[in-house]
């Protein structure tokens, strides 16, 4: 662009400086031919359409508003009149008229016509391009199609004074001014830009538009002289050009002039047009603040300020209602120019009543008169208070805010002011209900990243990995239902020969279950050791649990020790399911009789407490469980039950305790319809291999 620029200046100045040779060589020289003729108007042609051509891209690239296009206008303007008037000062001798021609008298005046030509050029083309602006601005059809008709007549007008002598009238030219003349007036009335500025830029807008109309008339008035030196340099460098500077300043007196007067008109509305543009920027501003803002008290804040610039209030302030059974911050969470004092002396029991009512209503309160209004006469008086309007802040049809807005006069808001504070209360109300929904959102992530953490230290409750012997193989998985739950397994060792194996299921599901499954691993880790028979550790685990957990809750649990070299398995149950024993020639749930722990303390739990002793042989399964294997049910309802725990654990016996253990999980997956667990789910699989040394004993 800056290559296309500097070509474009430089082809604009090489051709004028050609013309102002022509010119010089003509003084001297009869350059009667009319090829000459033509070339030199052809050469002035060219380098105002590379000026035409540069200024388009220096707009381009120098973008403009209105004002500032008028104000570049009235400078163009006055800097063609100071170039008139630092050259009509300077000395030269001037022309001589010879048959409607002129001729120069000495070289300097070529050289002044020369530049006073150009630089009426340039004013003529500045000017038609940027009064284009103000003319196509919210354009309608036929907007852009006056325009060029203008502009065409403006060229037909000038080319049509080519082959005329300087001081010599043809009828076509004054055809095509006419009718330029004509289209002028109709581009004129081309002014919606004035409707669309704030009063602070009509003004502007006035000041510039007087100061371009006077400036465009004093160039008319010079250019209308007929003695004038100016016309007369104008036209010995080119009578086109003449004709096109002509047009153009009548084409900006007439414009400016009709710009200011319209302008002025256009005052008197200024305010309530700065209004509408107030109500829309603080309208946007607040929509972009829904998505950008979530804390209810930059929210209220922006909110309130809002309301003060849309309806010029002299006092505002936001109550924020808190949502039923939600701990919420309410009250008035926003005031302007108000104090706390004033607003509890304005709104003690009075108040409340009004506020009541609103929020009963859900409708807009107008108040005109303060003090002689019903509603409101019995309500302590403030100074800044004249009327007041109320507008409860709506979502799904609750009140969940109310919006004041007060004004020291009396009457001092209207119906504009309900409706366009309507409005804002829907997107306020909007943004409030966003900011809770996002502090819900926010607080609900938490709880989450909180129950992962739990998950995940639960997980660490359980073994992390299981003991391994050359007699027995042991597979075990656990799996909650919520995110943490109360089922658990451990398993520890006892002394040299012997493990101690527990499953245990707290009753429900989710925090509550998990705290209690982490005292029952306390009780395993520390009763284990010191109370080896399965009966006495159920026993000494309920009096240490009876007392601590909740009446409502229960723990399930089954505990066996196993010898690692004999194969001695000895069971005990306290509510739980039933072991699942397989061998190679029989199968059996293993139930000894036991009460839940937490449920009974004393004789009436010890007493119901029983063992079971099994020789475990090579081959042999034994499969701890919970209830959520068994509870799972099918799409239409179904419990798994024991039965297809017992089929499965059949089919796969001579497989290995982590393929059991795999095939019972497959199994309860496809027969939820991969729907998931219902409930806290756990299993453990003990695989006797025998140890061959005793077997040969």
């Amino acid at each position: 662009m800056r290559v296309r620029k500097l070509l474009l200046l430089s082809g604009a100045i090489i051709s004028s400086v050609v013309v102002f040779i022509i010119n010089t060589a003509s003084k001297n020289v009869d350059l009667g031919d009319m090829m000459m003729l033509y070339l030199r108007t052809a050469l002035v042609i060219v380098s105002f359409l590379f000026i035409y051509f540069y200024l388009q891209i220096y707009k381009r690239e120098h973008p403009r508003n209105v004002v500032q296009n008028i104000a570049s206008v009235a400078f163009i303007a006055g800097i063609f009149l100071a170039v008139y008037l630092i050259i009509s000062l300077l000395p030269h001798k001037g022309f001589e008229i010879r048959q409607l021609k002129l001729f120069p008298l000495d070289y300097l005046t070529i050289f002044f016509s020369s530049i006073l030509s150009v630089a009426a050029g340039i004013f003529a083309i500045a000017t038609v391009l940027f009064i284009k602006d103000l003319i196509l601005y919210k354009r309608k059809k036929t907007s852009a199609r006056n325009y060029w008709i203008l502009i065409g007549c403006f060229i037909l007008a000038s080319l049509a004074t080519i082959t005329r002598r300087p001081l010599e009238d043809t009828v076509w030219s004054a055809v095509f001014s006419g009718l330029a003349v004509v289209m002028i007036i109709v581009n004129s009335f081309r002014l919606s830009w004035i409707a669309y500025l704030p009063r602070k830029q009509k003004i502007y807008a006035l000041l510039y538009s007087l100061l371009a109309f006077f400036g465009f008339l004093v160039i008319l008035v010079i250019l209308s002289i007929q003695d004038a030196q100016t016309q007369k340099g104008i036209q010995f460098y080119s009578s086109s050009l003449f004709t096109f500077v002509k047009l153009s300043s009548t084409f900006g007196a007439v414009y400016f002039g009709m710009s200011f007067i319209s302008t002025l008109f256009h005052l008197p509305t200024a305010e309530a047009f700065d209004r509408k543009q107030t109500e829309i920027s603080s309208l946007h501003n607040l929509s972009r603040l829904i998505t950008q803002v979530f804390a209810l008290n930059d929210l209220a804040d922006t909110a309130t300020k809002m309301v003060m610039e849309v309806v010029q209030a002299s006092s505002a302030w936001l109550e924020i209602i808190p949502a039923d059974g939600v701990e919420q911050q309410h009250g008035i969470v926003s005031a302007r120019q108000i104090s706390d004092d004033q607003l509890r002396h304005f709104l003690g029991s009075g108040g409340t009543e009004l506020r009541a009512a609103v929020m009963q209503s859900k409708k807009v309160v107008m108040i005109d008169d303060i003090e002689s209004d019903r509603k409101t006469k019995h309500l302590p008086k403030l100074k800044q208070i004249g009327s007041m309007l109320i507008i409860p802040l709506l979502s799904h049809n609750n009140v969940i805010g109310i919006l004041y807005a007060t004004k020291e006069i009396s009457f001092g808001f209207d119906q504009d002011d309900v409706d366009i504070l309507t409005g804002f209360a829907d997107q306020v109300a909007i943004a409030i209900e966003n900011a809770r929904l996002i502090e819900k959102s926010l607080e609900k992530e938490r709880l989450q990243r909180e129950l992962l953490l739990a998950q995940e230290m639960q997980k660490r409750l359980l073994p992390q990995r299981l003991p391994t012997f050359p007699t027995v193989e042991m597979r075990a998985v656990s799996s909650p239902a919520l995110e943490v739950g109360g089922d658990y397994y451990d398993v520890v060792q006892i002394d040299r020969n012997r493990i101690g194996i527990v499953i245990g299921d707290v009753s429900g599901k989710g925090v509550g279950a998990a705290f209690y499954m982490a005292e029952v691993k306390g009780i395993f880790q520390s009763l284990a050791k010191i109370y080896s028979s399965p009966k006495e550790f159920l026993i000494k685990a309920n009096e240490a649990l009876v007392s601590s957990i909740d009446k409502r809750s229960f723990i399930s649990l089954i505990y066996a020790t196993l010898h690692t070299t004999t194969g001695e398995f000895i069971v005990a149950r306290a509510g739980h399911c039933p072991l699942l024993y397989v061998s190679a020639n029989h199968h059996q749930f293993i139930k000894p009789v036991g009460l839940g722990l937490g449920i009974k303390a004393g004789n009436i739990f010890n007493d119901t407490i029983e063992e079971q002793r099994i020789m475990m042989h090579p081959g042999d399964v034994c499969v701890f469980y919970t209830d959520g294997v068994t509870e799972s049910r099918s799409a239409s309802g179904e419990e798994f039950g024991y039965e297809r725990l017992k089929d499965v654990v059949l089919a796969t016996q001579h497989h290995s305790a982590e393929d059991i253990k795999e095939a019972i999980i497959q199994k309860v997956w496809q027969y939820t319809d991969t729907q998931g667990y219902h409930d806290d789910l756990t299993i453990f699989v003990i695989k006797w291999l025998g140890n061959h040394n005793v077997e040969q004993m």
